[in-house]
């Protein structure tokens, strides 16, 4: 699977999450779009992975919302999709770690 695929595959579950996050569908466009942004520039040549895309998505998303971790595991688990270790993965990240590093 490409990264075209992931992405277009994945895009309205992270404009979902983000909206819900977020409380507002032009807010949650406007993280999705800002977290794309540096995907395509940095990673778009490594091996597709949908975490990825929902760890930029969620390291945005942090600063301006008033969910709490849980709060927005919950939203991942039941808006993306993620089994509850992924979920727990993706919003405990830590950008100072590799942004590829698989959780497999």
């Amino acid at each position: 699977m490409s990264w075209m695929n992931v992405i277009a595959s994945e895009l309205p579950r992270m404009r979902l999450y983000a909206s819900a996050a977020l409380g507002s569908p032009v807010d949650g466009d406007l993280a999705v779009e800002k977290a794309l942004g540096p995907f395509f520039i940095t990673y778009l040549p490594g091996k597709p992975d949908r975490m990825v895309l929902f760890r930029l998505l969620d390291l945005g998303i942090r600063s301006t919302t008033s969910l709490t971790d849980f709060e927005r595991e919950e939203l991942l688990k039941h808006m993306a999709g993620f089994d509850p270790s992924e979920a727990g993965d993706i919003v405990e990240w830590d950008p100072t770690r590799s942004l590829m590093r698989s959780t497999s």
